[in-house]
């Protein structure tokens, strides 16, 4: 190709290959590099060392988006970019780095352009067929390319199942696989649904559950757990796109091999693997449970528990809390709602039951501590009203809390800065995105709820998982030690929490 010799600085610079390391890959005299860089010297597609070449980049490229890299270089050139195989990859790669790789293309009229996917046959016993899309594919990375266009074409919203017959599975956590998933939930809203086969290897669950945090604090991702076997054969994830495909991986046990995977789209087969999945879910445990507005008592008697039963708290809170607002500050809010008398009597007593059970529960020294945003903070002084969802007023979806009560909810905070010891606020400049438009509540060593307000109605998820509620702990606590102990912080906090009040106050909104 006419910038073969540019090409190959560009691969070797983001690589950061240097002339020596790639002469020593090749086994070349580090002249002939320098010679093929300044263009003195042609390295052609049939060259001796131009498959050591595409091997040792191939070798460099660890992650999906080396790999999306390589192929952003391919477009560029105009070469296909639909490559779902290592193998096919390196086809381009040579291409792309061959002096004579234009003239090859030219000769061949262009690249052939191969199926994503071959056919193979593979015989069973019984002498029924099972149509595999693609070899058996080997390694993390391979798995991906293959999964990436099977995901791609999904409708938002679409249900994904996966199976682990072990927490050991290290392909679930693996980068290439995890960043396609995870990715591929962000864009199209997948639900999935994780059943673990769980051995007791807290470490390895923990790494699961750090991997898949945030979509399973969002409720994308539903987990529910089973005993398992502690010694097994071989450790394997099941993927299942209900009614196209199922994908099989299959590890040895905590050896350095990679994992073979093979996807299979034989219809009789995939449903089979779907009944399967169907009937091992129904004996699982659930680790989160999910409400919606349809289960509104629900949601106040969790919350009821964590503010008003014995025991310590820790918030996580992308907005303002409504339980530090007076009682006088609350019915006057829900006045402006325009409920009959029967229905503001019943709000207003269950928000005092609320109200004087958090009371008690402070000054019993349970200790409370919560983390909000400052952004969030300002976003809320400036707009001069705060939408939240409607649980905290006794109604389904959402409401849009004035400023009145929402400087209401500023005054009470600082109230229990100034009067209650074991009350405690930090405000973080920024909380990550993991927490925005959601709450964390954690009762320690009890329970944990998150209110995720983010999608078309309020949802709040509830797990009472001492495995689970561990890992959110240490969550909570590393986020807590990020500005806590610093001097004078309660008066810092204060301050900040007085001068988002006077704004609000003085607002004309």
């Amino acid at each position: 190709m006419p910038h073969a010799a540019q090409n190959l600085k560009t691969v070797m610079g983001y690589f950061s290959i240097t002339n020596s390391e790639l002469s020593r890959a090749l086994a070349v005299d580090p002249s002939l590099i320098s010679r093929w860089l300044n263009g003195q010297r042609k390295l052609n597609a049939a060259s001796i060392s131009m498959d050591a070449l595409a091997e040792f980049i191939l070798s460099k490229s660890k992650r999906v988006h080396d790999i999306e890299w390589l192929k952003a270089q391919f477009e560029k050139d105009g070469l296909p970019t639909d490559l779902s195989t290592v193998y096919r990859i390196k086809q381009n790669l040579i291409m792309w780095l061959a002096s004579d790789g234009e003239a090859l293309r030219h000769n061949l009229g262009k690249t052939p352009s191969m199926p994503c996917f071959q056919k193979n046959v593979i015989k069973t016993p019984a002498h029924s067929a099972i149509y595999t899309e693609g070899a058996v594919k080997i390694g993390c990375l391979e798995l991906a390319l293959g999964l990436t266009p099977l995901l791609s074409v999904l409708p938002g919203g679409s249900g994904v199942d996966i199976f682990l017959s072990n927490d050991e599975v290290m392909t679930i956590v693996a980068e290439d696989f995890s960043r396609l998933l995870l990715q591929t939930i962000g864009e199209k809203q997948l639900k999935v649904r994780l059943l673990i086969c769980i051995s007791g290897n807290t470490q390895a669950m923990s790494q699961i559950i750090d991997t898949y945090m945030q979509p399973l604090v969002s409720g994308y991702i539903r987990l529910s757990l089973v005993h398992g076997m502690t010694q097994t054969v071989t450790n394997q994830m099941h993927l299942i796109i209900p009614g196209k495909y199922s994908v099989l991986v299959t590890e040895a046990p905590k050896a350095a091999a990679p994992p073979v995977a093979t996807i299979v789209s034989e219809e009789t087969f995939v449903k089979e693997m779907q009944s399967s999945f169907e009937r091992a879910i129904r004996y699982a445990q659930p680790v989160l449970n999910i409400y919606d507005d349809n289960y509104s008592r629900n949601i106040l008697e969790i919350l009821y528990a964590e503010f008003a039963a014995p025991g310590n708290l820790d918030i996580v809170k992308d907005n303002i809390n409504p339980m530090y607002m007076t009682a006088d500050d609350y019915d006057r809010f829900l006045r402006t709602h325009g409920y009959s008398e029967a229905e503001f009597a019943w709000r207003s007593a269950e928000f005092k039951r609320f109200k004087t059970g958090m009371d008690d529960t402070l000054k019993g020294g349970a200790v409370f501590r919560e983390i909000l945003s400052l952004r969030r903070l300002n976003q809320i002084a400036q707009d001069g009203c705060c939408r939240m969802p409607g649980l905290y007023f006794m109604k389904k979806g959402f409401v849009k809390l004035d400023k009145e009560g929402c400087a209401a909810i500023l005054n009470g905070y600082i109230r229990c800065l100034e009067t209650v010891p074991n009350f405690h606020v930090l405000i973080l400049d920024d909380i990550t995105m993991m927490h925005t438009d959601n709450c964390w509540q954690l009762k320690q060593n009890h329970h944990l709820a998150i209110n995720h307000w983010s999608g078309g109605e309020p949802v709040m998820i509830h797990c009472d998982q001492l495995m689970i509620l561990r890992e959110f702990q240490a969550y909570f606590d590393n986020l807590w030690a990020q500005g806590s102990g610093s001097p004078g912080n309660r008066n810092n906090v204060i301050d900040i929490l007085r001068n988002l009040s006077e704004r609000m106050e003085n607002s004309k909104r």
